[in-house]
């Protein structure tokens, strides 16, 4: 299924903000989207409230999100889960779980290659807070926030950011993934304790992610990406085919998509 404006003229196709979002509320639960194109949004999935539902406010797989003007995915204070989901070209990040929440996202191609405007925030944003127009802070516990085996890149850097206050639990963990991150005066401090296992698992930073083409959408990976074998096992087993229902089963790679060989002209 197709999600966007309803202005179809080609000049249209990949302008974003051409219509709000996707509004799950606080109290709509066990919401699905699978097999999605969500194009030219203001935010694609705005996910509301029901961290502690027994079963996931959001559970999104095999989704594209593009040109969102501003976010991708937002999720305040909720639960989503995501497999094969893939987020590009957006004016604020691409994903982002806020005032904490429960999110885990496995095998996601999390990109950022907006360049139609300035940019403030990365790719992925993750935070136990929100700050409201008094500037009183509000803080809430991050249950989780787990990803495995997703490619978290973009054009600018850092492409990750990790804001906590002490007053809420701030849990997460990377496994296996492949991370644009290259600034000195965060790495080693604060959230970004990229030695510690516990926290950082077998990431690859600042590697080539060789997409075919991320300025215009197309995040597949070239045999020549850091992600190509560099997946974990045991959570790609978990989604044993990528979002092309290539299986990824042996040698699997980081990300939403196998890798192939492009054509070199």
């Amino acid at each position: 299924v197709v999600l966007e404006g309803d202005r179809l003229e080609p000049i249209f196709t990949d302008v974003p903000g051409q219509w709000g979002t996707i509004w799950l509320f606080n109290g709509s639960l066990e919401n699905e989207i699978t097999y999605a194109l969500i194009k030219n949004a203001t935010i694609g999935v705005l996910a509301e409230g029901n961290q502690d539902a027994p079963t996931d406010k959001l559970t999104i797989s095999n989704t594209r999100i593009y040109n969102s003007s501003a976010f991708g995915i937002l999720g305040r204070a909720s639960s989503i889960t995501g497999e094969n989901v893939v987020i590009n070209n957006s004016g604020q990040s691409s994903f982002a779980g806020t005032f904490g929440g429960k999110y885990n996202l496995t095998h996601c191609t999390l990109a950022n290659y907006w360049n139609n405007s300035f940019r403030q925030l990365p790719s992925v944003l993750v935070n136990n807070f929100l700050v409201d127009e008094n500037n009183t802070v509000f803080t809430n516990d991050l249950d989780a926030a787990n990803f495995n085996n997703c490619i978290i890149y973009g054009n600018d850097n850092p492409e990750l950011l990790l804001e906590s206050e002490d007053d809420s639990a701030f849990n997460f963990k990377f496994t296996n993934c492949l991370i644009r991150f290259n600034n000195d005066n965060l790495e080693g401090t604060g959230n970004y304790l990229f030695n510690d296992p516990l926290l950082f698992e077998n990431v690859i930073f600042n590697q080539n992610p060789d997409f075919l083409d991320p300025f215009e959408n197309r995040l597949i990976i070239g045999s020549n990406s850091a992600a190509d074998g560099a997946a974990n096992l045991t959570f790609a087993q978990q989604v044993p085919f990528d979002i092309r229902n290539i299986s990824r089963t042996n040698s699997p790679d980081i990300g939403a998509y196998q890798s192939i060989i492009f054509n070199e002209d």
